[in-house]
């Protein structure tokens, strides 16, 4: 009997074409946005399974928040690192991330979005202006001496690009910090957005929506406030910024549109189902890249918590690193205060920046701690849920565990970080305007009683296991260098639909004609 097995040649070519133009060992330039703890993290992360792939990596760091503990972390081995610190003429910009802090907890209006989105329009130009600005071409020499073969950035805006061309690298990936796909990136890639079916980012919507709900969709696929579409409000002047210093070069839009990778740093089978094109790659596990150990080892604090007779477990609340807890307001502290303290029954270990808590005495069963170990704790037996405020590292390391997770949304991504992970039903969600205490009590007693949220916490960790290997970091990361440089990247990019504008994309102008036609021919 004659067996007939289908072959994929298209699959067989591309994967062919990219061999022939494999190569060892690439020079890399990093560029990394210091903006947060997260931010710096996920880079040293990334340069580490670089050089594990056999590269050599550069990171070119901007150092332009105070939200960065710069001690905190190790440089990978191997790793060498150009930081810049970033001062801005307005001291009072410096204060107006404390102020931006402050109003993470609070309710988000529509001005305090336009009010945040101009200070990071202004704080990016500044930055920009000061890695590409006069007095800086012995270092700019230097780096450019090194001879880089390939330049990663993040596409917060269009710096990174024009940071790569002043050092000749012309060659890019772009990289997201979550596992979001903002619209701007997607257009410059040839990709439209599908607001019925694809959630903004900073929306609280999932990929099912109600026809209010797709109409609000709609309304932030298409705005043009600062926070929710920074590159393409700073693509003007940071193009006229790019002229100034290089007056021959292309706009920063049509050498953005050369890129030709883009790499996700998130798990797709946690995202929303959408169709993308091969060139844009989930990293996978990267963000919750974890140390294997025979045997968690905890410090003498924490093990006592861990050991207390009559407990039927622990509970970690962690907000993260972006949102300073003393900032938090005194109504949401003792909502989360008395609701632990009344679940007697369970120790919750308290991740926060406050030292002390009124009243927190009388509460036996909460444990403050300035810094835990979330992501090792996390796997411990004992451990029986994960409260926290949204970010997707959080989300990442909850569901590669198997624990249920409580989400209070704050800002950003978070909210849809809070609808994909109720999508698999291991997940419950604050909102952060009209939580109380009895309301906080209400679902933690909830999650903590039923337990259909760890049963389906442990189907989503073994769904995550059971990953295909092209999915996991280390083979998307190859493949994607391996794309980046080959000879010919326009052979399977979306050169085609870059140049369609709106109308042509969806056909409207030809929707437009039939109708007219049948108009007229209806009479």
């Amino acid at each position: 009997m004659n067996i007939i097995i289908p072959i994929n040649f298209s699959y067989l070519f591309f994967n062919f074409f990219l061999l022939l133009n494999y190569i060892n060992c690439l020079n890399i330039l990093q560029i990394v946005p210091g903006f947060t703890n997260s931010h710096v993290l996920f880079n040293y992360r990334l340069a580490e399974e670089l050089t594990k792939l056999g590269h050599s990596v550069v990171l070119w760091t901007q150092m332009e928040m105070n939200m960065v503990f710069t001690g905190d972390f190790k440089l990978p081995d191997g790793v060498n690192e150009i930081r810049e610190s970033i001062q801005f003429k307005d001291k009072l910009k410096v204060e107006g991330l404390k102020v931006f802090q402050e109003m993470i907890f609070e309710s988000g209006t529509p001005y305090e979005l336009w009010w945040t989105g101009r200070e990071f329009k202004e704080m990016r130009l500044e930055a920009c202006e000061q890695m590409l600005g006069e007095g800086r071409a012995k270092l700019l020499s230097s780096v450019k001496y090194q001879k880089f073969d390939l330049a990663i950035g993040h596409f917060h805006d269009f710096c990174p690009v024009a940071m790569a061309r002043s050092v000749g690298v012309y060659r890019m990936i772009w990289i997201t910090h979550g596992p979001s796909l903002y619209d701007f990136t997607s257009l410059s890639f040839g990709l439209r957005t599908f607001p019925s079916f694809v959630p903004h980012p900073l929306s609280f919507n999932s990929d099912r929506m109600n026809f209010l709900q797709r109409l609000i969709n709609v309304i932030w696929h298409f705005s043009g406030i600062e926070f929710v579409n920074l590159p393409n409000v700073l693509l003007h002047e940071e193009n006229s910024l790019y002229k100034k210093f290089f007056p021959k070069s292309k706009n920063l839009w049509s050498v953005g549109q050369q890129v030709s990778v883009l790499l996700l740093n998130g798990e797709r089978f946690l995202d929303f189902p959408r169709p993308l094109p091969t060139f844009i790659l989930n990293l996978g596990s990267l963000a919750s890249k974890q140390q294997k150990l025979n045997k968690l080892i905890l410090d003498s604090e924490i093990e006592s918590i861990y050991s207390k007779k009559g407990s039927k477990g622990v509970v970690i609340f962690s907000m993260g690193t972006v949102s300073n807890t003393t900032n938090m307001p005194l109504r949401m502290t003792k909502s989360f205060l008395n609701a632990f303290g009344r679940i007697s029954e369970y120790d919750f270990l308290w991740k926060t920046e406050q030292t002390e808590i009124e009243g927190i005495e009388v509460f036996k069963n909460v444990h403050l701690r300035r810094w835990i170990n979330q992501k090792e704790l996390i796997k411990h037996p004992k451990t029986r849920l994960l409260f926290a405020h949204g970010g997707y590292s959080s989300f990442l390391e909850a569901a590669k565990t198997g624990i249920p997770i409580l989400l209070v949304p704050l800002f950003a991504d978070q909210g849809i970080n809070a609808k994909r992970a109720q999508r698999f039903g291991i997940c419950e969600i604050l909102d952060k305007k009209t939580l109380n205490d009895k309301i906080v009590e209400e679902l933690l007693r909830k999650m903590l009683n039923d337990d259909r949220y760890y049963r389906n916490a442990r189907k989503l960790s073994a769904m995550l296991a059971d990953n295909p290997p092209s999915s996991l970091s280390m083979p998307s990361l190859e493949y994607g260098l391996r794309l980046a440089v080959s000879s010919k990247p326009d052979y399977f990019s979306l050169k085609s639909a870059q140049k369609l504008g709106f109308l042509e994309y969806f056909n409207v102008d030809l929707i437009i004609i039939i109708f007219i036609l049948i108009y007229f021919l209806s009479f």
